[in-house]
């Protein structure tokens, strides 16, 4: 029988980083009373270390809702309908939220964390790190919502982007297009971006067409009009596609901006899909002819956070669980035949 590992103390802690037992414990308890750097470090070590706590919380019947502004809960493009999925199920279940935004500060700690005020937290797209290690050192089941975050061991929600991007491309591969570029929203490495390129290549794999590195374009889902430069670029190549899968919708409404300039009809000229099924009235003379994307019922995945949330409340020991959102291929009038 192997011998038992040995558990991890504040005290152990505090010695590896050469700091007090208390500034530890504040570290983790009160980070907003220790210097930005030291708690970093501390919070670090906590980590490599693997030190955890067990915390008995009394249930107080409060959810809270966390995400990094408070336009991005309320109006964001992706965002809004989860909530008001999230809102929705919580009123049914006669629950309260706290709802508060980090401002994207990642130095700010939430006071619902801080202070142990709720019983779960929704972390709605990306997060810190050393956020989600305090909600989990303080025993706060938590569930991140949207956006999945590298060597984090936490319950998540996303959007199956593998499968919708697979089903976007075969759409287009059968159509008859075999020259199809992928404009990305994040560096390839971030696990959303990771999974649609993923599907974009399988798809093109399963068909028997190479994969062209001059066909992979990179923008920023934080900023969307990146999107026209790397649409330009595309349409520039001496041998330009015949269709281009965008990873959202609105990366594809400014690659629309892009190809009507060049004085191009979709689908005529081009055919074009997205990703998310956004409705935004700022896209409005833009949405014309009607894009082809697919359809994340991002509603539903509201509730289905708030479920697994409860589900992780009444069961703390349950392993952390990647869930994935069904989604599918919403035919519209932005893709034809080649």
């Amino acid at each position: 029988m192997g011998k038992r590992r040995k558990l991890v103390t504040i005290k152990d802690i505090a010695k590896q980083a050469g700091v007090s037992i208390s500034t530890v414990s504040f570290a983790l308890s009160n980070p907003d009373r220790v210097e930005a750097n030291t708690r970093r470090h501390v919070l670090r070590l906590a980590r490599e270390m693997e030190y955890s706590r067990v915390r008995k919380l009394k249930k107080k019947g409060n959810i809270g809702l966390i995400a990094d502004d408070y336009y991005n809960l309320l109006f964001g493009e992706f965002y809004d309908h989860v909530v008001f999925g999230i809102l929705e199920e919580l009123k049914k279940r006669k629950l309260n939220v706290l709802v508060e935004s980090t401002g994207k500060d990642p130095e700010y700690f939430p006071r619902m964390i801080t202070k142990n005020l709720v019983d779960g937290v929704l972390f709605l797209g990306k997060s810190s790190r050393d956020l989600i290690y305090i909600a989990q050192q303080k025993g706060i089941p938590s569930v991140l919502v949207g956006h999945p975050i590298p060597e984090v061991e936490l319950h998540t929600i996303v959007a199956d982007g593998r499968s919708g991007a697979f089903q976007a491309v075969n759409h287009l591969i059968s159509l008859g297009h075999k020259k199809i570029a992928i404009i990305t929203g994040e560096p390839l490495f971030d696990p959303i971006t990771a999974d649609r390129l993923e599907g974009y290549r399988f798809a093109l794999g399963q068909a028997g067409i190479i994969e062209r590195k001059e066909y992979l374009v990179e923008a920023d889902y934080g900023k969307p009009d990146t999107a026209i430069a790397a649409t330009k670029k595309l349409l520039e190549l001496a041998d330009p596609p015949t269709a281009i899968f965008c990873t959202s919708d609105s990366l594809a409404y400014r690659a629309y901006q892009v190809i009507k300039n060049k004085g191009w009809k979709i689908p005529q000229d081009i055919s074009v899909v997205g990703f998310d099924e956004i409705s935004a009235p700022a896209y409005a003379e833009l949405a014309k002819p009607e894009l082809t994307t697919i359809s994340v019922d991002r509603q539903e995945m509201g509730k289905a956070s708030v479920e697994i949330l409860l589900d992780i409340i009444q069961n703390p020991s349950k392993t952390a669980y990647r869930y994935t959102q069904p989604v599918k291929l919403a035919i519209k009038n932005s893709t034809t035949n080649i």
